[in-house]
C-alpha cells in the first residue's frame, strides 16, 4: 500500500503528499489482521486492497442471510462466522443483521404482481411457531403461471388456521397487489373453497385436485381392493386422451360408483358429491396440459422444498421467522427452476384469448 501511495502521488499536481498512516483491520481464515493504511494530505488516496476489504461487510451480511435462509439459527451463524472471520459475532449482532433480511423478504412478498395469471395453484403448509405458546399454524402459498408460461410464488400469507374465509383474505390480497385476471385456480378439496374463489375472482374456472380425491377414495378401501380400484379410477380420469370429455368421465364415474359402491358407501355417493363437477374441469382444456392442471403437485413440490429447509428448526420464534425462510425458498426457486417456461401451455387456446375477464 505504501508503494501504491507513492505511485499515486507521482501522478498528482499541486502540494499533495504523504500524511502518515491510519489503523485498520480485516478478518479472514480465522485470523484478525491489523493494518497501517498510508494516507495522503488531500484524502484522495484509496488503496486497491481496501476496495476488496470494503466489500467484506456486505459479504458478511450476504453470508448471514444465506445461512439463515438455509435454516441455521442465529447461534449457528455466529459460530460459522467466527470460524471464517476469526471474530465472535453475538446472537444479538446476527439478529440485527437478519432484521434487514426480514424487511427484504417482506418487501418481496408485498411486491407488485402481474395483472394476469393463466393458472394459480393454492395450498397451505403447516409449521410450529411461537406466539404466547408454540402451536402449528398455516402458511398460505400461492403459485402463479404467468402469460410467458413461467412460474412464480405470488403469495405467502400467515393465517393460523386454514379455512375458506382465510383463502378469501389471501385472494383479496392478490387483487390489492395488482392481479385483475385469473383464468384457472387449482386447489385441494377444502370445503367451501370454491365459494371463496368465486367471491374474489368471479369468472375464473376452479379445478379441485383429482389426486386428493383419489387418496380419499383409497384411504377407506381394503388393501386387497386398492390396485383394482386405482386401475378403474384411471379410466374415469383418462387425462391424456384428447377425446375423453366431461360427459364420458361422468358416465364412467357412475359405472365406477355402481361397481364399488356395494362395498364402500363413500364411493357410491361420489356422483352425488356436492362439489364433484369441480374435479373434472381439467377436461375442458387441451389434453397436453391436463396433467399439469388437474392436481396441486407443482405447489406441493414447492412445499416439500420448504420443509427440507424448515425441518432444521423444531419451531420458530415468531411467524415472521417462518415467513422469511419460506420467502427465501420462493425467491431461490423463482430465480432458477421457475424462470423456465412450460411450453405445453401454448396449446391451450383459452389462454390465448380474452375469455376470462374478472370483475
Amino acid at each position: 500500500m505504501y508503494s501504491e501511495r507513492e505511485a499515486f502521488l507521482q501522478t498528482q499536481e499541486g502540494p499533495n503528499k504523504g500524511n502518515g498512516y491510519r489503523e485498520g483491520q480485516v478478518y479472514g481464515r480465522g485470523r484478525q489482521l491489523q493494518l497501517r493504511i498510508p494516507r495522503d494530505r488531500m484524502g484522495q488516496f484509496y488503496p486497491v486492497l481496501l476496495a476488496l476489504l470494503r466489500d467484506q461487510d456486505s459479504q458478511l451480511h450476504d453470508l448471514s442471510f444465506m445461512l439463515y435462509s438455509k435454516g441455521l439459527t442465529t447461534r449457528d451463524i455466529g459460530e460459522v462466522l467466527e470460524v471464517i472471520y476469526g471474530k465472535n459475532y453475538s446472537k444479538s449482532t446476527i439478529s440485527d443483521i437478519n432484521k434487514s433480511f426480514y424487511q427484504q423478504m417482506q418487501d418481496w412478498r408485498n411486491r407488485e404482481l402481474e395483472e394476469e395469471y393463466l393458472v394459480v395453484y393454492i395450498d397451505a403448509i403447516w409449521e410450529k411457531v411461537k406466539r404466547d405458546t408454540i402451536r402449528s399454524e398455516a402458511f398460505y402459498i400461492l403459485m402463479g403461471l404467468k402469460p410467458d408460461f413461467s412460474r412464480e410464488i405470488i403469495g405467502i400469507v400467515n393465517i393460523p388456521v386454514e379455512s375458506s374465509s382465510g383463502w378469501e383474505l389471501a385472494l383479496n390480497e392478490l387483487r390489492q397487489r395488482g392481479v385483475t385476471k385469473v383464468h384457472l385456480f387449482v386447489s385441494d378439496g377444502l370445503k367451501s373453497l370454491e365459494t371463496a374463489v368465486s367471491k374474489v375472482f368471479g369468472k375464473a374456472v376452479h379445478q379441485k385436485c383429482i389426486v386428493h380425491l383419489q387418496r380419499n377414495i383409497m384411504a377407506k378401501a381394503r388393501a386387497s381392493h386398492k390396485q383394482e380400484l386405482a386401475n378403474d379410477f384411471k379410466t374415469v380420469l383418462n387425462p391424456d386422451n384428447q377425446d375423453h370429455s366431461r360427459e364420458t368421465a361422468m358416465q364412467r364415474l357412475a359405472w365406477f360408483a355402481n361397481k364399488w359402491g356395494k362395498y364402500y358407501r363413500h364411493i357410491a355417493e361420489l356422483p352425488r358429491k356436492e362439489d364433484i363437477d369441480y374435479y373434472f374441469n381439467y377436461l375442458d382444456f387441451d389434453h397436453r396440459i391436463r396433467r399439469m392442471i388437474y392436481t396441486t403437485n407443482w405447489i406441493e413440490r414447492f412445499n416439500k422444498s420448504c420443509r427440507r429447509t424448515l425441518k432444521i428448526r423444531n419451531s420458530f420464534p415468531s411467524p415472521e421467522a417462518a415467513l422469511a425462510l419460506i420467502t427465501s425458498v420462493a425467491i431461490e426457486k423463482g430465480e432458477k427452476k421457475y424462470a423456465y417456461p412450460i411450453h405445453n401451455f401454448k396449446f391451450e387456446e383459452k389462454f390465448m384469448k380474452e375469455t376470462c375477464s374478472i370483475h
